[in-house]
């Protein structure tokens, strides 16, 4: 089974590090890349990823916000936020909104195949 994902940052160069990482994977799909709310509301309509990797801050917008809209909207989705604001409250608030797994970007980017494998297998 692939597994669609796709990421949401304002960073370029995560967006181009984690593509190369996830078009790497054994089933995975990457479904594209959003810098903004709005955009990242098109690419879950049209690519209905299964997983979706977040930060919390996007330029003048905020993830945290945009993790609502997704639980909301799409509840199914898996959500993996991935950000470097990892103090407890980014962590309890994301959390109770409804995110599924918390990565730190600086400490624990390199844990992003070993969480999608464990998701894969479950």
């Amino acid at each position: 089974m692939q597994l669609n994902v796709i990421s949401v940052d304002d960073s370029v160069t995560i967006a181009d590090h984690l593509q190369r990482m996830l078009e790497n994977l054994d089933g995975i799909s990457f479904s594209g890349h959003a810098f903004t709310i709005d955009e990242a509301l098109i690419l879950l309509e049209n690519k209905k990823p299964q997983i979706v990797f977040l930060d919390i801050f996007l330029k003048e917008e905020n993830g945290i916000e945009l993790l609502s809209i997704i639980k909301n909207k799409f509840p199914k989705v898996t959500v993996i936020m991935l950000s470097n604001h990892s103090e407890i409250f980014y962590k309890n608030k994301t959390k109770d909104l409804g995110a599924d797994y918390f990565l730190d970007k600086s400490y624990e980017f390199d844990k992003i195949p070993e969480l999608l494998k464990l998701i894969t297998e479950n």
